[in-house]
């Protein structure tokens, strides 16, 4: 690890850098000129300098016109750093396909699972996780893209064909009769959405984490500009879903999310990657050298995805919570182990803090969906949130506060270092869901807060703090991937916390049987909550182990420094 490496020119990078801001010519530059930011100045500070407050031309400009320039002036000098073909191909993929498309998706996907009767929660969640087994072997995507090569490119061919799949697939399942198309084919269909959302958000990654290994000094900006967009593309993509589930049925919205899904076309066809393709390129060429260099992260990426399945599987046959769990833990230790006999130390140990982050975390989703949502009937002294509210009404709240998150990770956080941010974003992590346990205790009604007004708040802070955490840790990740091995490497990555979510969820899943946690939609099951307090508690203080690794395992340095030199 160099320390203050941001400062430092490499000869490669400064051949390959865009020329100075004033040479350069691009959309964003011919249109946004006049709203330039200082190059040393943060891109969102949106707060006025001394000489243009007593700039007497800024007089009469009102705060409105004033935020809208410098929002432009952000996005030019995006533009001038990274290029205006990547922010394009972000905004497809990552904004639309991803944020929006995908978040369409999986709120309409249990709506269909029932539409086809006598489907109960337990087959559910089973469809559930087959249909989402892309997501869990990203490796497997990131190597072939990244060895072998279809006419000379690696990214662009499989963006397009994994889209035309996703479309064809989003069209079948949305406009044939259902009754026509079997369990096996459904399942097919949706896996060939989420085949494609998976290895289109991996490829980008892969993407713009070499544009920022490249040109760390923006790394921040970058990500912010995607995360804000996917976050804004879930918040229109939220409000809209609960109407279109009501009036189009899932179906319905499936078939209107192959719209977004075939703009990502556009990244593949006119190469808006900007891939260098070599002439007399063949159709097929497999890259053996580079698998022979990277020989090891190979290894790395059949463990992963052998682990991953192997937990997918063992979810479907096994009833048994305290053995999943046994077996879940034990192959998270030996992913770790992997790590740091296959991976560079400094990979294996920011992989490793990732991963307890997502372990240690234990998911008690399945208890708490019964809690909010039962009837009457069922828990007398629940909340009883009707449907609108626990996915319309939260997610509305959960993407604005995001974004929100994002700006003060911009404002605040973007200079200082990892440690420092990971630290007050652990501990602030903690007491907010400590806090939020209240409701299971149904404190919060003892003192007249109403129960939609505190799971409002809960969520609104959660998600700012989400954020603020994410981003630098994306960054990070960005800055350790090697050179022409960016996809696999951040498939690993990603993937392994995919892992530790999983193992999270066999974890929870064997708490909540030990403290007779298990709420089943039943009559009069309020008893079955009792003890939901203390497994939210356990939860919740679990999120403070990795926090003790924080020193050993996180690189003392800022978001802006370059890691590992090339």
């Amino acid at each position: 690890m160099a320390g203050n490496s941001g400062e430092e020119r490499n000869p490669e990078d400064v051949a390959g850098e865009r020329p100075p801001l004033e040479e350069k010519k691009s959309f964003f530059t011919a249109a946004f000129r006049s709203s330039a930011v200082g190059e040393d100045q943060p891109l969102l500070d949106v707060s006025k300098s001394e000489a243009e407050a007593n700039d007497p031309l800024l007089e009469k400009e009102d705060c409105a016109t004033y935020h809208v320039r410098k929002g432009l002036g952000w996005f030019r000098i995006l533009d001038d750093t990274y290029g205006t073909k990547l922010l394009i191909s972000l905004f497809l993929i990552q904004h639309l396909t991803k944020g929006f498309a995908m978040s369409w998706i999986s709120n309409a996907l249990n709506y269909y699972f029932r539409d086809l009767g006598n489907i109960n929660s337990s087959t559910i969640q089973t469809y559930t996780a087959v249909v989402m087994t892309p997501w869990c072997v990203k490796g497997v995507f990131g190597m072939l893209s990244d060895t072998v090569s279809i006419r000379g490119y690696q990214k662009g061919p499989w963006i397009t064909m994994t889209a035309l799949g996703c479309v064809c697939a989003s069209l079948y399942i949305g406009l044939y009769p259902m009754n026509s198309i079997s369990i096996a084919g459904a399942l097919g269909c949706l896996t060939a959405q989420q085949l494609h959302i998976a290895w289109s958000d991996l490829l980008t990654e892969a993407k713009y984490s070499e544009s920022i290994r490249k040109r760390p000094k923006r790394g921040s900006d970058l990500i912010s500009y995607i995360w804000g967009g996917v976050s804004i593309a879930q918040f229109a993509s939220v409000a809209t879903v609960g109407i279109l589930i009501e009036f189009a049925s899932a179906r319905g919205v499936f078939a209107l999310a192959s719209i977004p899904c075939a703009l990502g076309l556009f990244v593949g066809i006119l190469n808006l990657l900007e891939e260098r393709r070599a002439e007399g390129s063949p159709l097929l060429k497999l890259n053996c050298d580079k698998i022979r260099q990277y020989s090891n992260y190979m290894a790395l990426v059949f463990i992963l995805t052998g682990i991953s399945l192997t937990l997918a599987v063992l979810g479907i046959v096994s009833t048994d919570t305290r053995l999943n769990c046994i077996v879940a833990v034990s192959l998270g230790v030996l992913v770790f182990l992997s790590f740091f006999a296959l991976a560079d130390p400094l990979v294996a140990k920011t992989n490793t803090f990732f991963l307890l982050c997502a372990c240690c975390y234990v998911s008690i989703e399945g208890a708490t969906f019964y809690f909010f949502t039962d009837t009457p009937s069922q828990y007398p002294d629940g909340p009883h949130f009707s449907a609108t509210f626990y996915t319309t009404g939260i997610g509305l709240v959960a993407s604005s506060t995001s974004v929100f998150g994002i700006w003060m990770y911009n404002r605040y956080f973007s200079t200082s270092k990892y440690r420092t941010i990971f630290l007050v974003n652990g501990i602030v992590w903690t007491t907010i869901n400590l806090i939020s346990c209240a409701v299971f205790l149904r404190w919060n009604l003892k003192v007249g807060i109403p129960d939609e007004l505190f799971v409002l708040g809960s969520q609104a802070l959660q998600q700012m703090v989400l954020q603020l955490g994410w981003i630098p840790g994306v960054v990070l990740m960005s800055h350790l991937c090697h050179e022409g091995m960016e996809a696999t490497m951040y498939a690993l990555m990603a993937g392994s916390q995919n892992l530790g979510s999983n193992i999270s969820y066999f974890t929870g899943a064997y708490i909540l049987e030990a403290l007779k946690v298990q709420p089943s939609g039943n009559e009069d099951e309020g008893h079955q909550f009792e003890n939901l307090w203390l497994v939210a508690v356990f939860s919740a203080l679990g999120g403070l182990i990795p926090l003790l690794f924080l020193p050993l395992l996180i690189p003392d340095a800022r978001p802006d420094e370059r890691l590992v030199h090339r």
